[in-house]
């Protein structure tokens, strides 16, 4: 009998487990996936503004080159020319001229970023100094040497002030991993600047979704893994997985049951504990109160456009990212559409919309002249409290695997120990985990997870391994 399995949750991870074991083999396994929202995705999602009719992220989501199994799964399914790669970055801060961030093309990594650092020009050179010095020990440090240290514990010992922490240190850390440098687990630091900066060529080139996320994720890859012979069913709220003869049954909200050989639960941290028996996996009660770091997405519309550059860091200011309408489908009512991005947003929800507006805009108006003489003509504000779970040390510790003690029950997501901090790429892998572990349950060869780019031979003796 062909095993069937049935994946809780419609977004990147369980996307990602549904295509990895549908391309195992056709015939292989029954493959159900079960998505409570009328569509699929997950957290990268869009909504319709109504004054322009124009198709809107939540907020918007950047890879990196690194990124190689979303990189991966998108070439797969046909999408590898749904996002734009850039190569350079604009830094601005307020008080100094924009600064070019573009790695050198003929250096060897991670040599190469040594003029990018360099041309940073809001750093002195005493900054300068330190940051080549932090990241020498970064580049000399094992990650699980720094599992149980938070950053700004880290950054403080290896000679780190406050000015160069908040201008170049922080301005990284909390964009990628969506919270502040006191609390973030300095292990997953280390993954960002190694893996995404300095180990190899175009690892730190970002990749921009060039259409909406509800047409990338919940449309077009969707119905590719469609065609791969999985059962999509959007609006298919589960209530609850019990144990049952031969593995478990899914139970929905509307009545329905699924039964099934593999259930693979790809549904956020939170969520887990109100599906499966508490006894399934190993600190359940902990993972369900893992913190969560809240993101949110500053959607502004004036009257003109206030820059022509693509997206830019702000350093120094509220706001974070700027993105100039990032899908490029432009109208007339939407020709001044930017989306500021700010990870990690606790502080600044706490100002009240209208302040977090105001505060933004003064910010916009000093980094762009154009923006003085623009009207703001509308906005919104989309936060997710529950954008990323707070990648703390104590919370490094606990990150379940994807196989549990039940061997018909399998993890899922961004949020299980896939070394990986709560990125696209975190979330692609945790799904591709779970799908190994139902293709080693059923006696099949594990499916693999992509290593990431090459180190390059100077890199290789530079930086240590894992």
């Amino acid at each position: 009998m062909t095993p069937r399995v049935a994946i809780i949750g419609g977004g990147l991870a369980g996307l990602s487990a549904a295509e990895a074991l549908a391309r195992s083999g056709r015939d292989r396994f029954q493959i159900t996936l079960l998505e409570a929202k009328q569509s699929t995705g997950g957290r990268a999602g869009s909504f319709i503004d109504p004054a322009s009719s124009q198709k809107v992220d939540y907020c918007q989501h950047v890879a990196m080159g690194c990124c190689t199994n979303l990189i991966g799964l998108l070439a797969r399914c046909g999408l590898a020319e749904s996002m734009r790669r850039y190569r350079e970055l604009w830094f601005l801060h307020r008080d100094h001229p924009p600064s070019r961030f573009a790695p050198n093309n003929w250096l060897p990594p991670p040599l190469h970023l040594a003029p990018a650092l360099g041309a940073l020009k809001y750093l002195n050179r005493q900054q300068r100094r330190q940051i080549r010095r932090g990241l020498w020990r970064l580049f000399r440090s094992r990650s699980d040497e720094l599992e149980s240290v938070t950053a700004g514990d880290w950054l403080h010992a290896a000679g780190q002030d406050e000015a160069t922490v908040r201008d170049f240190w922080s301005v990284i850390i909390v964009s990628a991993l969506g919270e502040r440098v006191e609390l973030v687990n300095m292990a997953m630091v280390r993954k960002v600047m190694i893996d995404g900066f300095a180990v190899a060529r175009g690892a730190c080139d970002v990749l921009v979704p060039q259409i909406p996320l509800a047409e990338l994720f919940g449309q077009k890859m969707t119905e590719q893994i469609r065609n791969l012979g999985v059962n999509v069913q959007p609006g298919r709220a589960v209530s609850r997985v019990r144990e049952s003869k031969g593995g478990a049954t899914v139970d929905t909200h509307d009545g329905a049951a699924y039964d099934a050989e593999h259930v693979i639960v790809a549904v956020p941290w939170h969520a887990v504990s109100k599906l499966v028996p508490q006894s399934s996996v190993a600190n359940l009660d902990c993972i369900s109160r893992i913190p969560a770091s809240p993101i949110t997405g500053l959607h502004l519309w004036f009257d003109r456009e206030i820059t022509d550059r693509p997206h830019a860091v702000l350093v120094g200011t509220l706001a974070q990212w700027v993105f100039r309408d990032p899908c490029g489908n432009r109208t007339k009512d939407s020709n001044g559409y930017y989306q500021v991005v700010i990870s990690g947003s606790s502080a600044a929800n706490s100002l009240g919309k209208k302040q977090l507006v105001e505060t933004v805009l003064g910010e916009l108006r000093h980094a762009f002249k154009s923006a003085k003489h623009a009207t703001l003509l509308r906005s919104r504000i989309v936060t997710d409290p529950n954008s990323v779970f707070s990648i703390r040390p104590e919370v490094e510790a606990i990150r379940p695997p994807a196989r549990t003690p039940l061997p018909w029950l399998h993890l899922a997501g961004d949020w299980i120990d896939t070394a990986w901090p709560a990125t696209m790429e975190g979330a692609v892998i945790g799904g591709r985990m779970a799908a190994s572990s139902v293709a080693e349950q059923s006696g099949m060869d594990p499916i693999d997870i992509d290593s990431g780019l090459p180190r390059g031979w100077l890199a290789r003796r530079l930086i240590r391994s894992r």
